[in-house]
């Protein structure tokens, strides 16, 4: 990335619109008094690439009460191509981001032509920035940027933590995310196995029960066979019960037969009687009306005479049923009316029965609401038990991970004291060297350093010792709280069980209500309405005056009705007569054929009687034998109830043999499946060898500690090229990866940083500022050209930010040797700098000035 210009306005403390051009300079230093501005060039730049600077908040924007937003553009070259970048922070309202390229590679045209490679959201252009640039805001501020005060942020680490900073440095942390995927693989396919394990043993535990089940099988057919034959020797016992209470049947048949042959001669006798008593009585009813023949021919004649008289009065009676017939009518919608109110009221007499009904069960389900209420509270309680449970165990687990996180790092700072410890005991008096000024420390002071090391690790190993005791205590916590909480895992469930019963109940209290306030409104007030008016009979009305006016119009014909009806009634006896004198007639003529019959009946009936006395005596000697053979029959239903006892124990026990049989089939399958899971289980086992492979060689100790050892010899190499300029030939350094440890001959893993000059060879931290930052600057440029060229980006500008303080004279002139030196590899190098005699060390510098209307630029050659 090559800056062409840098346009800022409302940013930091430039408040009025600034701008830039870098197209005048390769080198230059941007000079200025602290606090003027320098770094909020920097802060401009990152800003506008990736929305990040010291804040990203409104805190960028300039604090002049005029100033509403922050604005920054950017115009920089690229791989060949020229790029726009606008970012605005308007105060109260959210970032506004454009990303834009030249369509014409007319660099020196004025106003190209800009297409908008602006993506739909922020995130999105955001994203196609870094793709284009092949950089993250780490990536670019590490490699481009010597940041102040950041220039030994690699170097003053402790060496045990140099390596994990190189890691993420070149980027390595994806590698921790592959060893995160291979342990939860690995973790995932032991739960399976130790799945597996369980349902082997389960297997094997059945298997083993294999001699047990065959002896029980063995058991269970002999006692079957056994009662087999029991059940056989029951069942012809129980067939000759059923041949003699068939014999006793049939005589029973026999028997029965006999008395209905009495019963039906019995009859025959009883209607020859009744039929002789029939004609006796026939005989004197002849005889009485024989008697009366002179009365019965005297009503006849008055019979005739009536017969005239109602012939009359028909044809005055034809002419009143021609209005009488007006009168059917207005009857039908009487009764139309009266059937359709009878019909609503059997309908409103039905729902009175159910509003009654529904009435009765209210108190019923009010209890019942009351209780899933009461239980509804119960589970509440429990539930809010079940969430301060679940608080307590997130703290003790966070309690937990606190002490097993801090205790590894006490170990190795504990370890690291006692090397220093060792390392002062060991070196003689007058060589020990402060860590800090780099000067030989005094005995005295040399005891001092010692005593304090020590009680610094007395107070770490203090602390290590509280956090185990601590760690023991948040897993017995953590422990109980798990239990008590899978204890109260249900509550959920029945809360939502016990809500629902208080919603369906709710519902049916609600309906009940509602059909009660629909009956009151006007159902039970219709009913009465109903009532009454069927009681008075005051529906119809309008038929019921028709009918009225009919029944007058009939009154005035003159028709006597009760007249009419005394005669008809006379005719209608007459017809009695006329039965009387039929009856005479019949009489006249019956009564000797009647007395020849009444004779011949007195003969039947004589026979019939001897029939019955002959049928009642064999009769009697059939029951008398019937009752001796039942009396000897034996017991059917206790035989049967026997047979059918000893058939359900057939029957159980044949359930019993075919569930052992089936266990001892079933062990068959067991075996063969045993071999299945356990080939599974082998198979998962090596696979499970595989993913630990996977989780060494992407752990610290695998792939990422080769690709730091590939990188570190370019590192190495680069870094003493440069120092080499920076110190005339004096200084190199070299990187050492392990370090033997004095306790056990074993290595550790470190990366130590050691220094050679004319003196010898010394770790880093012996050196003084000054030639610390020396090592620094030269590292650290071997680090940003490795970090580019791993990123894919080519690194094309290269930011100093005040990095000459701690040097002398000599020292400040390497580093501007070192400068003039790289400058060749990049297309822009800037230099920070408040320090007055370097300023004409550089071809350009850009002064920094701030006024009253806050920071200024300008570019002086």
């Amino acid at each position: 990335m090559i800056p062409i210009s840098l346009t800022i306005s409302g940013f930091l403390s430039y408040r009025e619109a600034t701008c830039l051009d870098f197209t005048s300079f390769e080198l230059a230093c941007i000079a200025g008094p602290n606090g003027a501005g320098k770094s909020s060039l920097l802060d401009a730049i990152t800003y506008a690439l990736f929305g990040k600077a010291r804040k990203a908040d409104e805190t960028l924007i300039n604090l002049h009460p005029e100033v509403a937003e922050a604005f920054v553009e950017l115009v920089f070259d690229y791989e060949g191509n020229r790029y726009r970048v606008q970012r605005t922070n308007p105060r109260g309202k959210s970032s506004v981001l454009e990303f834009q390229i030249a369509q014409l590679n007319n660099k020196d045209g004025e106003d190209p032509a800009w297409k908008t490679l602006t993506e739909r959201t922020l995130r999105d252009t955001q994203r196609r920035i870094e793709e284009t640039l092949r950089l993250d805001y780490d990536t670019f501020v590490n490699a481009s940027f010597f940041l102040q005060g950041k220039a030994d942020q690699f170097t003053q680490q402790r060496p045990a933590d140099r390596k994990r900073i190189l890691s993420s440095i070149l980027g390595l942390e994806s590698w921790e995310g592959y060893r995160l995927r291979a342990a939860g693989r690995r973790k995932a396919l032991e739960m399976e196995v130790a799945s597996l394990d369980g349902r082997l043993e389960e297997i094997r535990a059945e298997l083993a029960e294999e001699d047990v089940r065959r002896e029980n099988l063995a058991r269970l057919t002999d006692d079957l066979e056994r009662l087999e034959l029991i059940r056989s020797a029951q069942e012809g016992a129980l067939e000759n019960m059923r041949k003699i209470q068939a014999a006793i049947e049939e005589q029973q048949r026999l028997v029965d037969a006999m008395g209905r042959r009495l019963s039906e001669t019995r009859q025959r006798l009883e209607v020859l009687e009744q039929r002789l008593d029939s004609r006796r009585q026939e005989e004197q009813t002849i005889a009485a009306v024989l008697d009366r023949g002179e009365d019965i021919r005297s009503a006849h004649e008055s019979l005739k005479q009536a017969r005239t008289r109602l012939a009359e009065w028909d044809r005055t009676a034809a002419q009143f049923r021609q209005h009488e017939s007006k009168r059917a009518e207005p009857l039908a919608a009487i009764r139309e009316v009266k059937a359709g109110l009878e019909a609503e009221k059997a309908a409103l007499v039905a729902r009175r029965e159910e509003v009654e009904g529904a009435l009765e069960m209210e108190p019923a389900l009010g209890e019942q609401m009351a209780e899933a209420r009461r239980l509804l509270d119960q589970l509440e309680v429990r539930r809010e038990e079940k969430i301060r449970l679940e608080t307590e165990l997130q703290a003790a687990q966070r309690d937990q991970a606190s002490a097993a996180a801090e205790n590894p790092r006490l170990k190795q700072e504990m370890d690291t004291l006692k090397a220093r410890i060792d390392r002062l005991k060991e070196t003689d008096e007058g060589e020990a060297i402060c860590p800090l000024c780099g000067q030989p420390l005094a005995p005295e002071h040399r005891r001092d350093l010692v005593e304090t090391l020590e009680k610094q690790g007395k107070e770490k190993g203090d602390q290590y010792r509280a956090n185990k005791e601590l760690l023991q205590q948040a897993d017995e916590t953590v422990k109980g709280l798990e239990g008590e909480i899978a204890a109260l895992a249900p509550v959920e469930g029945q809360i939502r069980q016990q809500d629902a019963a208080v919603a369906q109940i709710e519902s049916q209290l609600e309906q009940i209500a509602a059909t009660r306030e629909s009956w009151e409104a006007g159902g039970a007030a219709r009913l009465e309405e109903i009532e009454q008016a069927l009681t008075d009979e005051t529906y119809a009305q309008e038929a019921r005056d028709a009918l009225q006016e009919i029944d007058r119009e009939l009154k005035a014909i003159g028709y006597d009705a009760a007249e009419h009806d005394r005669i008809r009634q006379q005719t209608d006896l007459g017809e009695e007569v006329e039965a009387e004198v039929r009856e005479l007639e019949r009489a006249e003529a019956a009564l000797e054929p009647l007395a020849r019959e009444i004779a011949d009946l007195g003969e039947q009936i004589a026979g019939e009687r001897q029939a019955v006395e002959s049928q009642q005596e064999a009769h009697e000697q059939g029951q008398e034998a019937l009752l001796a053979a039942q009396a000897e029959a034996p017991d059917l239903f206790q035989g049967q109830r026997e047979m059918m006892e000893v058939q359900e124990r057939v029957n159980r026990l044949r359930m019993e043999v075919g569930a052992a049989q089936q266990k001892v089939n079933v062990l068959e399958d067991l075996a063969q499946r045993q071999a299945e899971l356990s080939a599974e289980k082998e198979g998962q086992l090596k696979q499970i060898g595989l993913y630990r492979r996977l989780e060494r060689a992407f752990g610290k100790d695998g792939v990422p500690a080769l690709l730091i050892e590939q990188a570190l010899p370019q590192i190495e190499s680069r870094a003493n090229h440069l120092l080499e300029r920076l110190s005339g030939g004096e200084m190199s350094v070299r990187f050492q990866t392990q370090r033997a440890l004095k306790s056990r001959p074993d290595l550790r893993e470190t990366l130590d940083i050691q220094i050679s000059d004319g003196a010898g060879i010394r770790d880093y931290e012996m050196y003084s500022g000054g030639e610390a930052f020396r090592v620094n600057f030269a590292i650290r440029l071997a680090l940003s050209e490795v970090l580019a060229h791993r990123a894919g980006a080519r690194l094309q500008t290269l930011v100093i930010d005040e990095g000459f303080g701690s040097q002398d004279s000599v020292g400040r002139q390497r580093l501007i040797e070192a400068i003039n030196m790289v400058r060749k590899d990049f297309a822009k190098v800037l230099v920070i700098t408040h320090i007055e005699e370097l300023k004409e060390a550089f071809p350009t510098r850009i002064e920094i000035e701030k006024s009253e209307r806050g920071s200024g630029i300008s570019l002086v050659q």
